[in-house]
Protein backbone atom coordinates (compact mmCIF):
# COMPACT_ATOMS: atom_id res chain seq x y z
CA UNK A 1 0.00 0.00 0.00
CA UNK A 2 1.22 3.51 -1.07
CA UNK A 3 -0.20 6.48 -0.89
CA UNK A 4 1.55 9.61 -2.38
CA UNK A 5 0.57 13.40 -1.84
CA UNK A 6 3.59 15.00 -3.59
CA UNK A 7 2.24 15.39 -6.51
CA UNK A 8 -1.20 14.37 -7.43
CA UNK A 9 -3.06 12.40 -4.87
CA UNK A 10 -2.70 8.64 -5.21
CA UNK A 11 -3.16 5.37 -3.32
CA UNK A 12 -2.05 2.00 -5.07
CA UNK A 13 -2.53 -0.99 -3.94
CA UNK A 14 -0.19 -4.44 -5.55
CA UNK A 15 1.00 -1.48 -7.62
CA UNK A 16 -1.56 -0.31 -9.01
CA UNK A 17 -3.88 3.15 -8.33
CA UNK A 18 -7.33 3.50 -7.24
CA UNK A 19 -10.12 5.45 -7.51
CA UNK A 20 -9.62 8.10 -4.97
CA UNK A 21 -12.88 10.07 -5.58
CA UNK A 22 -13.80 13.65 -6.02
CA UNK A 23 -11.72 16.17 -5.36
CA UNK A 24 -13.50 17.51 -1.91
CA UNK A 25 -12.87 13.87 -0.78
CA UNK A 26 -9.31 13.92 -1.73
CA UNK A 27 -9.17 17.41 0.88
CA UNK A 28 -10.67 14.88 2.95
CA UNK A 29 -8.10 12.14 2.78
CA UNK A 30 -5.06 14.30 2.33
CA UNK A 31 -6.38 15.97 5.42
CA UNK A 32 -6.30 12.44 7.79
CA UNK A 33 -2.72 11.63 5.62
CA UNK A 34 -0.82 15.11 6.10
CA UNK A 35 -1.41 14.45 10.67
CA UNK A 36 -1.36 10.39 9.77
CA UNK A 37 -1.15 8.93 13.75
CA UNK A 38 -2.39 12.70 15.29
CA UNK A 39 -6.39 13.11 15.98
CA UNK A 40 -7.71 15.79 14.21
CA UNK A 41 -11.43 17.53 15.29
CA UNK A 42 -14.14 17.73 13.25
CA UNK A 43 -13.80 21.54 13.20
CA UNK A 44 -10.87 21.54 11.90
CA UNK A 45 -11.43 19.19 9.40
CA UNK A 46 -14.18 21.37 7.86
CA UNK A 47 -11.95 24.13 8.14
CA UNK A 48 -9.51 22.25 5.81
CA UNK A 49 -11.84 21.15 3.70
CA UNK A 50 -14.03 23.88 2.80
CA UNK A 51 -12.38 27.28 5.08
CA UNK A 52 -14.25 29.83 5.44
CA UNK A 53 -17.39 29.13 3.02
CA UNK A 54 -18.72 25.59 4.67
CA UNK A 55 -22.18 24.47 3.81
CA UNK A 56 -24.82 25.38 6.55
CA UNK A 57 -24.86 21.85 7.77
CA UNK A 58 -20.54 20.61 6.97
CA UNK A 59 -21.17 17.40 9.13
CA UNK A 60 -23.37 15.20 7.06
CA UNK A 61 -21.51 15.82 4.01
CA UNK A 62 -18.17 15.10 5.99
CA UNK A 63 -19.53 11.83 7.23
CA UNK A 64 -20.06 10.92 3.79
CA UNK A 65 -16.93 11.25 2.73
CA UNK A 66 -15.07 10.06 5.60
CA UNK A 67 -17.54 6.65 4.90
CA UNK A 68 -16.35 6.40 1.27
CA UNK A 69 -12.58 6.48 2.66
CA UNK A 70 -13.16 3.88 4.43
CA UNK A 71 -14.11 2.08 1.93
CA UNK A 72 -11.01 2.90 -0.11
CA UNK A 73 -9.00 1.99 2.39
CA UNK A 74 -10.68 -1.39 3.02
CA UNK A 75 -9.62 -1.92 -0.55
CA UNK A 76 -6.27 -1.72 0.38
CA UNK A 77 -5.86 -4.29 3.27
CA UNK A 78 -4.69 -8.06 2.45
CA UNK A 79 -6.62 -10.71 4.09
CA UNK A 80 -5.71 -10.66 7.79
CA UNK A 81 -3.17 -8.01 7.88
CA UNK A 82 -2.82 -5.93 11.06
CA UNK A 83 -1.21 -2.88 9.80
CA UNK A 84 -3.62 -2.12 7.02
CA UNK A 85 -4.83 2.13 7.25
CA UNK A 86 -7.94 2.41 8.84
CA UNK A 87 -9.67 5.59 10.44
CA UNK A 88 -10.83 5.40 13.64
CA UNK A 89 -12.97 7.60 15.68
CA UNK A 90 -11.48 9.05 19.16
CA UNK A 91 -12.14 11.36 21.91
CA UNK A 92 -10.28 14.20 20.32
CA UNK A 93 -11.46 13.47 16.82
CA UNK A 94 -10.60 11.50 14.20
CA UNK A 95 -7.14 9.62 13.66
CA UNK A 96 -5.73 7.77 10.25
CA UNK A 97 -4.24 5.16 11.74
CA UNK A 98 -1.17 4.32 9.36
CA UNK A 99 2.38 3.60 9.50
CA UNK A 100 4.22 6.86 7.97
CA UNK A 101 6.36 5.08 5.91
CA UNK A 102 3.76 4.20 3.85
CA UNK A 103 3.80 7.79 2.79
CA UNK A 104 5.63 9.76 0.53
CA UNK A 105 5.05 12.58 2.27
CA UNK A 106 6.36 11.06 5.74
CA UNK A 107 9.28 9.64 4.17
CA UNK A 108 10.21 12.50 2.48
CA UNK A 109 10.58 14.68 6.07
CA UNK A 110 12.44 10.94 7.60
CA UNK A 111 15.04 10.92 4.95
CA UNK A 112 15.47 14.87 5.35
CA UNK A 113 15.46 14.66 9.44
CA UNK A 114 18.08 11.51 9.38
CA UNK A 115 21.07 14.10 7.34
CA UNK A 116 19.54 16.81 10.26
CA UNK A 117 20.39 14.32 13.08
CA UNK A 118 24.12 13.25 11.61
CA UNK A 119 24.93 17.33 11.08
CA UNK A 120 23.69 17.84 14.47
CA UNK A 121 24.86 16.83 18.03
CA UNK A 122 23.49 17.97 21.03
CA UNK A 123 22.53 21.00 19.24
CA UNK A 124 25.92 21.65 17.64
CA UNK A 125 27.72 20.74 14.35
CA UNK A 126 28.81 17.06 14.53
CA UNK A 127 32.61 15.93 13.86
CA UNK A 128 31.07 14.78 10.54
CA UNK A 129 29.55 18.03 9.32
CA UNK A 130 32.87 19.83 10.46
CA UNK A 131 35.22 18.35 8.05
CA UNK A 132 35.51 17.10 4.37
CA UNK A 133 34.60 14.36 4.96
CA UNK A 134 34.13 12.09 1.47
CA UNK A 135 31.66 8.94 3.36
CA UNK A 136 29.56 11.41 5.36
CA UNK A 137 29.28 13.34 2.28
CA UNK A 138 28.37 10.63 0.25
CA UNK A 139 25.86 9.17 2.41
CA UNK A 140 24.38 13.38 2.82
CA UNK A 141 23.88 12.82 -1.16
CA UNK A 142 22.06 9.70 -1.70
CA UNK A 143 19.92 9.97 1.16
CA UNK A 144 19.00 13.42 -0.20
CA UNK A 145 18.68 12.51 -3.64
CA UNK A 146 16.64 9.85 -2.34
CA UNK A 147 13.97 12.07 -0.59
CA UNK A 148 13.84 14.52 -3.26
CA UNK A 149 13.21 11.28 -5.91
CA UNK A 150 9.86 10.83 -4.26
CA UNK A 151 8.67 14.17 -5.53
CA UNK A 152 5.99 13.75 -8.83
CA UNK A 153 5.11 17.28 -8.96
CA UNK A 154 3.49 19.96 -6.32
CA UNK A 155 2.23 18.69 -3.88
CA UNK A 156 -1.85 17.89 -3.60
CA UNK A 157 -1.92 18.84 -7.01
CA UNK A 158 -5.52 19.93 -8.55
CA UNK A 159 -6.74 20.79 -4.77
CA UNK A 160 -7.97 23.88 -3.88
CA UNK A 161 -8.63 25.63 -1.20
CA UNK A 162 -6.56 27.82 1.87
CA UNK A 163 -5.49 25.48 3.70
CA UNK A 164 -3.88 22.98 0.53
CA UNK A 165 -2.23 25.93 -0.74
CA UNK A 166 -0.36 26.22 2.91
CA UNK A 167 0.45 22.33 2.86
CA UNK A 168 2.08 23.25 -0.64
CA UNK A 169 3.84 26.77 0.57
CA UNK A 170 5.31 24.48 3.45
CA UNK A 171 6.35 21.21 1.60
CA UNK A 172 7.94 23.48 -0.88
CA UNK A 173 9.92 25.53 1.22
CA UNK A 174 11.32 21.60 2.29
CA UNK A 175 11.85 20.53 -0.60
CA UNK A 176 14.02 23.64 -1.59
CA UNK A 177 16.30 23.16 1.60
CA UNK A 178 16.67 19.52 0.69
CA UNK A 179 17.92 20.67 -3.13
CA UNK A 180 20.74 23.27 -1.39
CA UNK A 181 21.72 20.98 1.30
CA UNK A 182 22.64 17.55 -1.59
CA UNK A 183 24.20 20.34 -3.93
CA UNK A 184 26.38 21.49 -1.11
CA UNK A 185 27.20 17.62 -0.75
CA UNK A 186 27.87 17.05 -4.44
CA UNK A 187 29.83 20.37 -3.89
CA UNK A 188 31.82 18.49 -1.27
CA UNK A 189 32.65 15.51 -3.59
CA UNK A 190 33.68 17.82 -6.26
CA UNK A 191 30.76 17.07 -8.21
CA UNK A 192 29.48 20.16 -9.72
CA UNK A 193 27.79 18.49 -12.89
CA UNK A 194 25.34 16.98 -11.20
CA UNK A 195 23.97 20.21 -9.66
CA UNK A 196 24.21 21.54 -13.45
CA UNK A 197 22.20 18.81 -14.36
CA UNK A 198 19.63 18.66 -12.05
CA UNK A 199 18.58 22.38 -10.38
CA UNK A 200 17.90 24.12 -13.82
CA UNK A 201 14.56 22.05 -14.11
CA UNK A 202 14.11 22.96 -10.75
CA UNK A 203 14.85 27.02 -10.87
CA UNK A 204 11.92 26.70 -13.95
CA UNK A 205 9.62 25.48 -10.68
CA UNK A 206 10.84 28.14 -8.27
CA UNK A 207 12.27 30.95 -10.69
CA UNK A 208 12.16 33.63 -7.61
CA UNK A 209 14.06 31.07 -5.24
CA UNK A 210 17.18 32.64 -5.01
CA UNK A 211 19.10 29.78 -2.46
CA UNK A 212 18.72 27.49 -5.71
CA UNK A 213 20.31 30.36 -8.05
CA UNK A 214 23.37 30.80 -5.71
CA UNK A 215 24.02 26.36 -6.29
CA UNK A 216 23.41 26.43 -10.02
CA UNK A 217 25.68 29.80 -10.46
CA UNK A 218 28.53 28.49 -7.71
CA UNK A 219 28.10 24.76 -9.79
CA UNK A 220 28.57 26.82 -12.74
CA UNK A 221 31.94 28.59 -11.86
CA UNK A 222 33.14 25.37 -10.13
CA UNK A 223 32.77 23.31 -13.58
CA UNK A 224 35.03 26.51 -15.52
CA UNK A 225 31.65 27.54 -17.24
CA UNK A 226 31.95 31.30 -15.59
CA UNK A 227 30.52 33.27 -18.64
CA UNK A 228 27.01 31.11 -17.66
CA UNK A 229 27.43 31.48 -14.47
CA UNK A 230 27.29 35.79 -15.20
CA UNK A 231 24.35 35.32 -17.71
CA UNK A 232 22.45 33.17 -15.08
CA UNK A 233 23.34 36.20 -12.59
CA UNK A 234 21.94 38.75 -14.87
CA UNK A 235 18.91 36.88 -16.28
CA UNK A 236 17.92 36.13 -12.37
CA UNK A 237 18.57 39.84 -11.69
CA UNK A 238 16.38 41.13 -14.18
CA UNK A 239 13.70 38.79 -13.28
CA UNK A 240 13.95 39.75 -9.64
CA UNK A 241 13.11 43.38 -10.86
CA UNK A 242 10.38 42.87 -12.83
CA UNK A 243 8.54 40.54 -10.77
CA UNK A 244 9.13 41.89 -6.93
CA UNK A 245 11.25 45.22 -7.54
CA UNK A 246 14.23 44.14 -5.42
CA UNK A 247 17.75 42.85 -6.30
CA UNK A 248 19.32 40.08 -5.21
CA UNK A 249 20.65 39.41 -1.73
CA UNK A 250 23.66 39.78 -0.10
CA UNK A 251 25.04 36.05 -0.59
CA UNK A 252 24.12 35.96 -4.11
CA UNK A 253 25.94 39.43 -4.53
CA UNK A 254 28.99 38.23 -3.19
CA UNK A 255 29.05 35.10 -5.52
CA UNK A 256 28.45 37.06 -8.54
CA UNK A 257 31.49 39.26 -7.57
CA UNK A 258 34.01 36.08 -7.27
CA UNK A 259 32.64 34.62 -10.42
CA UNK A 260 33.17 38.02 -11.85
CA UNK A 261 37.14 38.01 -10.83
CA UNK A 262 37.61 34.66 -11.36
CA UNK A 263 37.93 33.50 -7.87
CA UNK A 264 37.94 29.63 -7.73
CA UNK A 265 36.96 29.89 -4.45
CA UNK A 266 33.45 31.11 -4.36
CA UNK A 267 31.38 31.08 -1.37
CA UNK A 268 30.46 27.17 -0.40
CA UNK A 269 27.20 27.40 1.73
CA UNK A 270 24.12 28.29 0.76
CA UNK A 271 21.46 29.33 3.28
CA UNK A 272 18.31 28.09 3.65
CA UNK A 273 15.88 29.34 0.98
CA UNK A 274 13.98 31.67 3.49
CA UNK A 275 14.67 34.31 0.35
CA UNK A 276 12.66 32.23 -2.40
CA UNK A 277 9.95 35.01 -2.28
CA UNK A 278 11.59 38.18 -0.99
CA UNK A 279 10.23 40.92 -0.97
CA UNK A 280 11.63 44.80 0.22
CA UNK A 281 10.08 48.42 -0.01
CA UNK A 282 11.63 50.96 -2.66
CA UNK A 283 13.55 53.38 -0.57
CA UNK A 284 13.71 56.96 -2.25
CA UNK A 285 16.99 58.77 -1.50
CA UNK A 286 16.28 61.77 0.92
CA UNK A 287 15.87 64.96 -0.74
CA UNK A 288 18.18 67.34 0.16
CA UNK A 289 18.01 70.94 0.86
CA UNK A 290 19.52 73.69 -1.34
CA UNK A 291 18.66 76.16 -4.11
CA UNK A 292 18.63 74.63 -7.91
CA UNK A 293 20.11 77.15 -10.37
CA UNK A 294 17.97 77.35 -13.31
CA UNK A 295 19.70 77.94 -16.69
CA UNK A 296 19.05 80.93 -18.54
CA UNK A 297 17.37 79.77 -21.44
CA UNK A 298 14.25 80.36 -22.12
CA UNK A 299 11.73 77.52 -24.02
CA UNK A 300 12.12 79.23 -27.14
CA UNK A 301 14.87 78.78 -29.56
CA UNK A 302 18.28 78.40 -28.63
CA UNK A 303 20.98 78.81 -30.81
CA UNK A 304 24.24 78.50 -29.01
CA UNK A 305 24.81 75.19 -28.96
CA UNK A 306 28.06 73.62 -28.06
CA UNK A 307 29.84 71.12 -29.67
CA UNK A 308 29.02 67.25 -28.92
CA UNK A 309 32.23 65.85 -27.97
CA UNK A 310 33.87 64.17 -30.81
CA UNK A 311 33.64 60.50 -31.61
CA UNK A 312 37.37 60.21 -31.78
CA UNK A 313 37.58 61.43 -28.07
CA UNK A 314 35.22 58.51 -26.65
CA UNK A 315 37.15 55.96 -24.55
CA UNK A 316 37.49 52.58 -26.28
CA UNK A 317 37.96 49.16 -24.50
CA UNK A 318 41.20 48.66 -24.89
CA UNK A 319 42.14 44.87 -24.72
CA UNK A 320 39.90 41.62 -25.33
CA UNK A 321 39.82 40.85 -22.02
CA UNK A 322 38.73 43.95 -20.97
CA UNK A 323 36.22 43.52 -24.11
CA UNK A 324 34.86 40.28 -23.02
CA UNK A 325 34.53 41.71 -19.17
CA UNK A 326 32.00 44.65 -20.22
CA UNK A 327 29.67 42.58 -22.10
CA UNK A 328 29.37 40.09 -19.36
CA UNK A 329 28.91 43.39 -17.41
CA UNK A 330 26.41 45.13 -19.17
CA UNK A 331 23.59 41.29 -18.46
CA UNK A 332 23.64 42.35 -14.81
CA UNK A 333 22.77 45.56 -12.47
CA UNK A 334 25.91 45.74 -10.37
CA UNK A 335 24.34 45.07 -6.89
CA UNK A 336 23.97 47.66 -4.39
CA UNK A 337 26.21 46.11 -2.08
CA UNK A 338 29.04 46.81 -4.01
CA UNK A 339 28.82 50.56 -3.32
CA UNK A 340 29.07 49.85 0.64
CA UNK A 341 29.98 52.01 2.98
CA UNK A 342 33.52 50.20 3.35
CA UNK A 343 34.16 51.08 0.05
CA UNK A 344 32.56 53.97 -0.57
CA UNK A 345 35.08 55.64 1.96
CA UNK A 346 35.96 59.21 0.73
CA UNK A 347 39.33 58.58 0.67
CA UNK A 348 38.79 55.53 -1.57
CA UNK A 349 36.11 57.94 -4.01
CA UNK A 350 38.17 60.74 -5.10
CA UNK A 351 37.36 62.07 -8.85
CA UNK A 352 39.85 61.16 -11.52
CA UNK A 353 43.04 63.42 -10.66
CA UNK A 354 42.63 63.27 -6.97
CA UNK A 355 45.84 61.79 -6.57
CA UNK A 356 44.23 58.17 -5.99
CA UNK A 357 42.33 55.91 -7.89
CA UNK A 358 38.92 55.83 -7.97
CA UNK A 359 36.49 53.41 -6.39
CA UNK A 360 36.04 50.43 -7.98
CA UNK A 361 31.91 50.70 -7.86
CA UNK A 362 33.19 54.56 -9.53
CA UNK A 363 34.95 52.68 -12.34
CA UNK A 364 32.57 49.67 -13.06
CA UNK A 365 30.51 52.85 -13.99
CA UNK A 366 32.84 54.50 -15.94
CA UNK A 367 33.22 50.85 -17.59
CA UNK A 368 29.46 50.44 -18.17
CA UNK A 369 29.06 53.34 -20.04
CA UNK A 370 32.04 52.78 -22.17
CA UNK A 371 30.59 49.44 -22.87
CA UNK A 372 27.91 50.94 -24.30
CA UNK A 373 29.59 53.34 -26.31
CA UNK A 374 31.40 50.37 -27.78
CA UNK A 375 28.10 48.46 -28.68
CA UNK A 376 26.71 51.72 -29.81
CA UNK A 377 29.64 51.65 -32.58
CA UNK A 378 29.21 48.17 -33.15
CA UNK A 379 25.11 49.15 -33.90
CA UNK A 380 24.39 46.59 -31.16
CA UNK A 381 21.54 49.18 -29.94
CA UNK A 382 19.88 46.53 -27.46
CA UNK A 383 22.79 45.73 -25.55
CA UNK A 384 24.03 49.48 -25.91
CA UNK A 385 20.53 50.58 -23.86
CA UNK A 386 21.15 47.38 -21.29
CA UNK A 387 24.34 48.99 -20.61
CA UNK A 388 23.66 52.64 -20.23
CA UNK A 389 20.43 51.05 -17.50
CA UNK A 390 22.68 49.55 -15.56
CA UNK A 391 25.33 52.36 -15.19
CA UNK A 392 22.65 54.44 -14.34
CA UNK A 393 21.23 52.46 -11.55
CA UNK A 394 24.95 52.34 -10.06
CA UNK A 395 25.16 55.95 -10.74
CA UNK A 396 21.84 56.42 -8.86
CA UNK A 397 23.28 54.39 -6.04
CA UNK A 398 26.64 56.26 -6.10
CA UNK A 399 25.61 59.39 -6.25
CA UNK A 400 23.31 58.62 -3.32
CA UNK A 401 26.13 57.75 -0.82
CA UNK A 402 28.72 60.36 -1.09
CA UNK A 403 27.65 62.72 -4.64
CA UNK A 404 30.46 65.36 -3.41
CA UNK A 405 32.63 62.61 -4.66
CA UNK A 406 31.21 60.44 -6.65
CA UNK A 407 29.24 62.30 -8.95
CA UNK A 408 32.14 64.34 -10.81
CA UNK A 409 34.41 61.61 -11.98
CA UNK A 410 31.35 60.26 -13.66
CA UNK A 411 29.43 63.61 -15.89
CA UNK A 412 31.84 63.31 -18.45
CA UNK A 413 30.49 59.75 -19.11
CA UNK A 414 27.14 61.39 -18.58
CA UNK A 415 27.11 63.44 -21.25
CA UNK A 416 28.35 61.06 -23.63
CA UNK A 417 25.75 59.01 -22.97
CA UNK A 418 23.26 61.98 -23.60
CA UNK A 419 24.84 62.50 -26.73
CA UNK A 420 24.17 59.38 -28.09
CA UNK A 421 20.71 59.76 -26.86
CA UNK A 422 20.06 63.02 -29.12
CA UNK A 423 20.17 64.82 -26.08
CA UNK A 424 22.11 67.94 -26.73
CA UNK A 425 23.11 71.60 -24.43
CA UNK A 426 23.28 75.07 -25.35
CA UNK A 427 25.32 75.92 -22.18
CA UNK A 428 29.24 75.84 -21.80
CA UNK A 429 30.37 72.50 -21.45
CA UNK A 430 31.99 72.89 -18.30
CA UNK A 431 28.71 74.36 -16.39
CA UNK A 432 27.05 71.36 -17.93
CA UNK A 433 29.08 69.00 -16.47
CA UNK A 434 29.02 71.02 -12.90
CA UNK A 435 25.65 71.16 -13.00
CA UNK A 436 25.60 67.10 -14.32
CA UNK A 437 28.25 66.47 -11.27
CA UNK A 438 26.08 68.43 -8.52
CA UNK A 439 23.12 66.17 -7.62
CA UNK A 440 22.24 67.76 -4.45
CA UNK A 441 21.62 71.15 -5.80
CA UNK A 442 20.47 70.49 -9.21
CA UNK A 443 17.65 68.42 -10.90
CA UNK A 444 20.19 67.60 -14.13
CA UNK A 445 21.56 64.44 -12.73
CA UNK A 446 17.82 63.04 -11.86
CA UNK A 447 16.34 64.11 -15.29
CA UNK A 448 19.48 62.42 -16.98
CA UNK A 449 18.92 58.92 -15.37
CA UNK A 450 14.85 59.59 -16.04
CA UNK A 451 15.92 59.65 -19.74
CA UNK A 452 18.91 57.55 -19.57
CA UNK A 453 16.98 54.73 -17.60
CA UNK A 454 13.96 54.49 -20.26
CA UNK A 455 16.01 54.42 -23.04
CA UNK A 456 14.72 56.95 -25.37
CA UNK A 457 16.94 58.22 -28.32
CA UNK A 458 15.99 61.23 -29.96
CA UNK A 459 15.71 61.59 -33.89
CA UNK A 460 16.08 65.17 -33.58
CA UNK A 461 18.63 67.16 -31.18
CA UNK A 462 17.23 67.92 -27.43
CA UNK A 463 18.82 70.47 -25.75
CA UNK A 464 19.14 69.43 -22.06
CA UNK A 465 18.74 72.89 -20.08
CA UNK A 466 15.82 73.79 -22.42
CA UNK A 467 13.98 70.48 -20.94
CA UNK A 468 15.15 70.85 -17.56
CA UNK A 469 13.82 74.64 -17.75
CA UNK A 470 10.14 73.73 -19.22
CA UNK A 471 10.24 70.62 -16.51
CA UNK A 472 10.87 72.60 -13.71
CA UNK A 473 8.10 75.70 -14.84
CA UNK A 474 5.78 72.92 -14.95
CA UNK A 475 2.63 74.38 -12.58
CA UNK A 476 2.69 72.43 -9.37
CA UNK A 477 5.74 70.55 -10.20
CA UNK A 478 8.94 70.00 -7.66
CA UNK A 479 12.17 70.21 -8.86
CA UNK A 480 13.60 66.69 -8.71
CA UNK A 481 16.61 65.58 -7.12
CA UNK A 482 16.30 61.97 -7.88
CA UNK A 483 14.80 59.73 -10.28
CA UNK A 484 11.97 58.10 -8.46
CA UNK A 485 10.93 61.86 -8.36
CA UNK A 486 10.79 62.61 -11.78
CA UNK A 487 7.48 62.56 -13.36
CA UNK A 488 7.21 60.89 -16.78
CA UNK A 489 4.33 62.63 -17.92
CA UNK A 490 5.99 65.83 -17.31
CA UNK A 491 8.87 65.08 -18.61
CA UNK A 492 7.64 64.16 -21.98
CA UNK A 493 5.33 67.41 -22.08
CA UNK A 494 8.45 69.22 -21.20
CA UNK A 495 10.31 67.64 -24.17
CA UNK A 496 7.48 67.81 -26.93
CA UNK A 497 7.10 71.62 -25.85
CA UNK A 498 10.65 72.03 -26.28
CA UNK A 499 10.62 70.09 -29.60
CA UNK A 500 7.81 72.78 -30.94
CA UNK A 501 9.41 75.16 -30.00
CA UNK A 502 13.24 74.76 -31.10
CA UNK A 503 12.45 73.04 -34.42
CA UNK A 504 8.36 73.87 -35.26
CA UNK A 505 7.08 70.14 -35.47
CA UNK A 506 3.22 69.53 -35.18
CA UNK A 507 4.09 66.68 -33.16
CA UNK A 508 1.73 65.84 -31.04
CA UNK A 509 2.86 62.18 -29.71
CA UNK A 510 6.00 61.96 -27.58
CA UNK A 511 6.40 58.61 -29.04
CA UNK A 512 7.05 60.23 -32.86
CA UNK A 513 10.32 62.01 -31.14
CA UNK A 514 11.78 58.68 -31.24
CA UNK A 515 14.21 56.53 -33.16
CA UNK A 516 12.38 53.26 -33.83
Amino acid sequence: MDFRLLGEIEVRSAGRPLDVGTPRQQVVLAALVVDARRPISIEALVDRVWGHDPPANPRPVLYAHLSRIRGLLRQTAAPGDATAARIERRHAGYVLDIDPELVDLHRFRRLVERVEQVEQVDGRPSPCRQRDDRPCDEARAATLAEALGLWRGEPLAGLSGEWAAQVRASWHQRRLDAVVRWAQAEFRLGRPTAVISAVPDLTAEYPLAEPLECVLIQALHAAGRGAEALDRYGAFRRRLAEELGVGPGKELRSLYQSVLIGDRHPPREASPPALAHRTAAAVAPPVPAGTPPSPEVPPGPVDTAAAAPAPSSRPRVRTSHRRALLAVLVAVVLPAAMVSARVLRPDECGPEGSGGPPAAPVERARELFAAAEAFDREGRARDARAAVADAVRLWEELNGLDPDRNAPPLAPAVLRALDRAGVDFSVPRPELLSWLGDPVHTPYPAISQAILARGWRFTAPVFLDAVVWNYEHTPGTASPRAAADVHTDVLKAAVLEHTRTRHGTPVTEFDHLLAP
